[in-house]
């Protein structure tokens, strides 16, 4: 999974400090959330209280898309395997530093179609970081 969100660098850190048995607390939370980084797991925990998040999970659980039925997850496996060989012509491909614009929208319609099939929100060829 892509870490934060894409175009969005994180530039800020907030401090907290703890006791011991605070952070004995907070890594119990962590473990039973399923994450594996405490300030991941507080951001998720923060986050989900902005949100309003009440969907029974654990407090700052990681929220995966749904799992694709059969089809689906063939095609969309199949955009991924499509998708690392277009990669490699990429990096193949690269002349004085400058990527051919083609090969670029065929990399962004890839990655899309596959954003798609997992119904998370395609991103935008003007912006792609």
């Amino acid at each position: 999974m892509a870490r934060g969100t894409p175009g969005s660098k994180r530039a800020h850190t907030v401090s907290v400090r703890l006791n011991d048995e605070e952070r004995q607390r907070w890594d119990e939370a962590r473990v039973a959330s399923g994450r594996k980084e405490l300030g991941a797991w507080v951001r998720a925990v923060v986050e989900d209280v902005l949100d309003g998040q009440g969907n029974g999970a654990a407090p700052g659980a990681e929220r995966r898309p749904p799992q694709l039925d059969p089809v689906n997850q063939a095609a969309y496996d199949e955009l991924c395997r499509i998708g690392a060989n277009l990669n490699q012509l990429v990096r193949y491909s690269h002349q004085d530093g400058t990527l051919h614009p083609a090969i670029e929208a065929a990399l962004f319609e890839v990655g899309n179609a596959a954003l798609a099939l997992r119904g998370i929100e395609p991103m935008d060829p003007a912006d792609p970081e």
